[in-house]
């Protein structure tokens, strides 16, 4: 491999483990802000300030490419699929199921991302990307249980189950679409229209909770961390994100996913000094050399 496309993904990987890094830490600062904000209307303040920083940044250091016209209906499938429909689903299945639950389903995606990546792009798949992949999320599984959350499946929480699960194949059919996208647009441009989407989607959605909200007297700390969790975890982290398809595919990028419930644990121990249980770390060990698998050559 030459030596520029060899630096090309060691910068997609550093800037994908540092998007790792902001997904995990949002986990908290989302959870103490939906104890001051509706849910849906944190989402719309989230895109809207996504939005505008996105379109700052490439009105700054990026020209326009024209758009073709047919492609026009697959960045706004693309924008649709990741931004509003994963997102409501995400939302919906957390709040129907167990967290446990939602943590082991949504961390399917990357193994979604790999099927779907041979099915819509006929590429063959290497059998050390599926162990890899299958490693890595045994990974995960581990850290959930080990973190002593609750794991039940069926009854009452079916319908969330199955939302969680649908979110997880969203998110990876998302990953997909974008990669003929960007090999004919940046990935600044591409993040710029796919976040705008859910910039006017998930506002409208909460314009019923924004009616009902009394705006005064929320803490102004809530609306700085809404703005921040806007800003990184959706504005800047989907541009890497968009960088990481691009030059790695999505494959290789999906599986990067997997970290963040490694990073967040890590986080909520260093943070908040919680006690880690030996399973958990096991399943951290699991998840790295799953990654570590997937992104070797040879």
């Amino acid at each position: 491999m030459p030596n520029s496309d060899r630096s090309r993904e060691l910068k997609a990987e550093l800037m994908l483990l540092t998007m790792v890094l902001v997904w995990a830490a949002n986990y908290p600062l989302a959870k103490y802000c939906l104890s001051g904000i509706d849910i849906f209307v944190f989402n719309g303040i989230r895109y809207l300030v996504a939005s505008f920083l996105l379109l700052g940044v490439f009105l700054w250091r990026t020209e326009w490419s024209p758009v073709h016209r047919g492609d026009w209906r697959r960045l706004l499938e693309a924008g649709f699929v990741a931004n509003i429909v994963y997102q409501v689903a995400f939302i919906i299945g957390l709040n129907l199921t167990t967290a446990g639950n939602s943590a082991v389903l949504l961390s399917t995606s990357p193994l979604w991302t790999v099927v779907l990546q041979s099915v819509l792009h006929k590429e063959k798949v290497r059998r050390k990307v599926w162990i890899g992949m299958i490693i890595s999320f045994i990974g995960v599984i581990l850290i959930v249980i080990g973190s002593g959350k609750k794991l039940e499946f069926g009854g009452k929480e079916l319908i969330g189950d199955l939302v969680s699960l649908a979110a997880a194949v969203l998110w990876a059919l998302n990953t997909n679409l974008q990669k003929p996208l960007l090999s004919k647009y940046s990935a600044m441009q591409l993040a710029l229209i796919m976040i705008a989407v859910g910039g006017v989607g998930l506002p409208l959605i909460a314009i019923p909770a924004a009616i009902h909200t009394q705006w005064s007297s929320i803490s102004w700390v809530f609306y700085a961390g809404t703005i921040a969790s806007g800003a990184f975890s959706i504005g800047i982290a989907n541009v890497v994100w968009s960088y990481g398809v691009k030059h790695l595919g999505p494959g290789r990028t999906g599986n990067f996913s997997n970290l963040t419930p490694v990073a967040a644990f890590i986080l909520s121990y260093l943070t908040l000094h919680e006690q880690l249980d030996p399973v958990q770390v096991i399943g951290a060990g699991m998840t790295i050399v799953g990654v570590w698998i997937v992104r070797r050559r040879n």
